[in-house]
């Protein structure tokens, strides 16, 4: 090998280990070692004492969480909270943890959407968490494959990757709770619809237990249509989530879609309807009818199941030894049974619907608000 090309491989090796030594000290700058344990190590201690999580963003959109004696609150909506995503949101912030540091350089902060949310134009989201006299802060930015997020200390240039992935979304409407009933269509006695135009009509099902709706009135030379387009509507407030919630409008709209369904267990739960535009709007009160519950007592499980007279009479059962006494102890307390939420419908809107309107889906509005010709079969011609 030439003298020349020797100076010429050494000349390449040194240019490839200048960019080598370059690349890295690059790299270091961006990212130094990785892991670093729970990013707020004395949060999950704690977690018990936080009274309010607060979310913005730099463009104004904000939501306040906080915890009160009946539970967690969206406060800019005066309306409970979805306590479920509350509680992932603090373990999740309480378990996070930092698997590899990123950029210090201010400038490629919105890379990583860690910038500070000071600006309409900043996308990252400002989360404190408040718990007696200490709030711990934090910047989050953009989602890495859903599974992990970018995040930085606002008073710490360093960024960080972290596990697991948050929510952390300022849209107020998004942490409500969003369920408005889940009553069960065969808890349904009666449905009084009256609309703002057309006939009103009633179904009914007499006793509980039977599967069909009757409908009434029928028109002259009409008849209802199939059981299962009558009995579906008993199923409108079944897991009725609504969109948003808002205070009601003012002066209160005079022309509105009416519906009253009552349960045999007593409850009776008024839908007060109106369109505007694209949007579709509800008001509910609620009240019970000890009259009507007074009439169909619930089932005991011998009126359930009567007994089969064919049945063979069980065996007597065999005599034992008798026990040795034990020591006298108090009775055990007996827990009753929690009331499934359906039977408590009307306490827990009591208050929910109180001075609100409820924004619904436009087909979950439909099927509530049903005109009696959608009940019937078509006129012969």
């Amino acid at each position: 090998m030439t003298r020349q090309k020797l100076t010429a491989l050494a000349v390449i090796a040194a240019v490839v280990l200048g960019a080598g030594i370059w690349l890295g000290a690059y790299r270091d700058s961006q990212q130094s070692t990785e892991g670093d344990g729970a990013l707020f190590g004395d949060l999950k201690a704690k977690l018990g004492d936080v009274t309010e999580i607060r979310l913005s963003k730099g463009d104004g959109s904000k939501v306040t969480l906080r915890r009160g004696d009946s539970g967690w609150t969206v406060v800019e909506r005066n309306f409970p909270a979805d306590a479920q995503r509350v509680r992932e949101l603090a373990l999740n912030l309480a378990s996070l943890e930092i698997v590899e540091r990123k950029t210090s350089d201010p400038a490629n902060y919105a890379k990583l959407g860690v910038e500070a949310p000071d600006t309409p134009t900043a996308t990252s989201t400002l989360v404190e968490v408040v718990a007696g006299e200490q709030t711990w802060a934090l910047i989050v930015g953009k989602s890495a494959l859903g599974q992990a997020v970018y995040i930085r200390d606002p008073k710490d240039a360093a960024s960080a990757l972290a596990q697991p992935a948050l929510t952390v979304d300022p849209d107020q409407k998004r942490w409500i709770d969003r369920q408005l009933t889940d009553l069960a269509s065969a808890d349904v006695h009666d449905i009084s619809v009256t609309p703002t135009k057309g006939a009103a009509y009633t179904l009914t099902r007499a006793n509980r237990g039977d599967n069909d709706l009757t409908l009434s009135p029928v028109p002259k030379g009409r008849s209802p249509a199939s059981a299962f387009s009558l009995n579906v509507q008993a199923e409108a407030l079944v897991a009725f989530n609504f969109d948003d919630v808002h205070p009601l409008p003012s002066p209160a709209p005079t022309a509105v879609d009416r519906a009253i369904f009552r349960t045999f267990d007593g409850q009776v739960i008024e839908l007060n309807g109106r369109r505007a535009a694209d949007k579709s709007f509800v008001t509910v009160s609620v009240r019970r009818d000890p009259a009507l519950a007074a009439q169909f007592p619930p089932e005991t499980l011998a009126e359930a199941k009567p007994a089969d007279p064919k049945a063979p009479e069980p065996k007597a059962p065999e005599p034992k030894a008798p026990e040795p006494k034990a020591a006298a102890t108090k009775p055990e307390a007996q827990t009753p049974d929690a009331p499934k939420p359906s039977t408590t419908t009307v306490e827990r809107l009591s208050t929910r619907a109180s001075g609100v309107e409820f924004e619904i889906p436009a087909y979950k509005y439909e099927s509530i608000f049903k005109a009696q010709e959608d009940l019937l079969e078509p006129a012969t011609k």
